[in-house]
């Protein structure tokens, strides 16, 4: 797809979009798969990425109650891992295992009927690693797992009163707000680094659920029985 930069001096608009469609110019909104950059959009960069290996802990299965058959189910919860951003502000976050996104909540350990999920927790010093553990007739073994964080900056504005400058060791338009300083995401057709969900990822039925991450991995809990199949992520890059 052909590329064109415009800006217009009148109105200190600038652009990038396909020459094909005139209207991503002048409705971006409604033209977002011809846009690749446009002012009268909002941005955010990447603020932070942050790697971290989780050890969670040995969850033991309930014990057995003379009221009943079956053994007391024994939940637990809490931040299994903090770090340290120190950005000042409470960012946007998501969690990643390799480059999948992970919904909060998500499920990250099965045995049996138990199972183990986890979500993050931001703050504007710190970001957690908060796990629940679902423990019914079955032990969790401890294990070890791999996430990468991403923060992100907050909505980058502009500033100054330059439309564009061209230099050969930087770009920016629009006052700022595209500036090749920042860490954007784009869009990745092949080999993304990470994969963002851009539609419902779980689905209920017959007492049990299944999930499709934003990669197309699954998870299915017995018995159900529907026929979700997920909505294909959107691959990302920086």
């Amino acid at each position: 797809m052909a590329k064109k930069l415009y800006a217009d001096g009148m109105t200190g608009k600038v652009a990038i979009y396909d020459p094909a469609n005139p209207n991503a110019f002048t409705d971006p909104r409604n033209n977002l798969g011809s846009v690749y950059f446009h002012s009268d959009l909002d941005y955010v960069g990447v603020a932070a990425i942050i790697d971290v290996s989780v050890n969670h802990p040995f969850r033991a299965k309930g014990g057995s109650n003379a009221r009943h058959a079956y053994l007391t189910p024994n939940p637990a919860s809490g931040a299994v891992n903090s770090l340290t951003h120190n950005l000042g502000y409470v960012p946007h976050a998501l969690v990643f295992v390799g480059n999948d996104m992970l919904p909060a909540n998500s499920q990250i350990q099965h045995v049996g009927s138990s199972f183990r999920t986890v979500a993050i927790e931001v703050t504007t010093t710190q970001v957690r690693v908060f796990e629940t553990a679902w423990v019914y007739q079955h032990d969790l073994p401890a294990i070890t797992k791999n996430y990468k964080i991403v923060l992100f900056t907050q909505k980058l504005g502009s500033s100054g009163n330059q439309t564009l400058r061209i230099e050969p060791s930087q770009f920016i338009a629009s006052r700022g707000k595209l500036n090749t300083a920042y860490n954007y995401l784009r869009r990745s057709l092949t080999s993304p680094m990470f994969w963002f969900s851009k539609g419902k990822t779980a689905d209920v039925a017959n007492g049990s659920f299944k999930i499709v991450t934003a990669n197309g991995s699954t998870i299915t809990r017995s018995p159900y029985n529907g026929s979700f199949t997920g909505v294909p992520g959107i691959g990302v890059e920086l």
